[in-house]
């Protein structure tokens, strides 16, 4: 089952990616994943590779070739594995063409209230785990933990403040990855994608920022 797709969440998962963006024919998201348990359905660089040897890019618009039911996912429920074959590239859009042809979720908060991570009690079967939001005062914070640099992002969204969302957006972690740790402003006003992962070993699943869309 062949779907297009532009690609509006390309963000950090292990070394690899986590991948999504809206179906043209239906204007819902849809999250590609692979069957390699081992890194926890990740899409590798070699998966994200055109015929041409370049690799996909947010904001592509992509045709992928899924198996034909969703991945029964209570979490994720926009999550459908991709078959191996090679993703096709038709173009790609901006920004104006993503809010011109979908528009913005519509949610008052951010994945249920305005925390980093939820019990799994709070999720509901009719949940979304992917959103895309107009966002205002961001900022990214880093610090070092278990040797280990960590990146979160803090903003605003409706009039509510949210701190430390993990960054998965791989040129903002790029940026501030050889600064010394501290808070950075980054833009008065944005676009950002979110997505809600699935449970971690503390059996909470985690709110990530993972792009960040500056204007065009």
């Amino acid at each position: 089952m062949k779907k297009i797709i532009v690609i509006l969440a390309k963000s950090s998962k292990y070394g690899n990616y986590c991948v999504a963006g809206i179906e043209l024919a239906t204007n819902k998201w849809i999250r590609p994943i692979s069957h390699d348990e081992k890194i926890e359905d990740a899409v590798t660089a070699a998966e994200l590779t055109y015929a041409d040897n370049t690799e996909a890019q947010i904001l592509d618009v992509v045709e992928i070739d899924f198996e034909d039911t969703p991945a029964q996912n209570k979490i994720q429920p926009e999550n459908f594995y991709f078959k191996n074959s090679t993703w096709k590239k038709f173009g790609s859009w901006n920004l104006s063409d993503i809010e011109n042809f979908c528009g913005f979720d519509k949610t008052d908060f951010i994945f249920y209230d305005n925390s980093r991570r939820l019990e799994l009690s709070t999720i509901t079967e009719k949940n979304k785990s992917l959103l895309i939001l107009p966002i205002e005062n961001i900022s990214v914070s880093t610090e070092i933990r278990n040797d280990e640099l960590k990146f979160y992002a803090n903003f605003s969204y409706g009039g509510i403040i949210y701190k430390n969302f993990s960054i998965g957006d791989i040129s903002i972690r790029k940026k501030f990855s050889d600064k010394p740790c501290g808070n950075f402003f980054v833009a008065k006003k944005a676009v950002a994608t979110f997505s809600l992962t699935n449970p971690y070993k503390d059996n909470r699943c985690y709110k990530m920022f993972a792009n960040l869309f500056l204007s065009d």
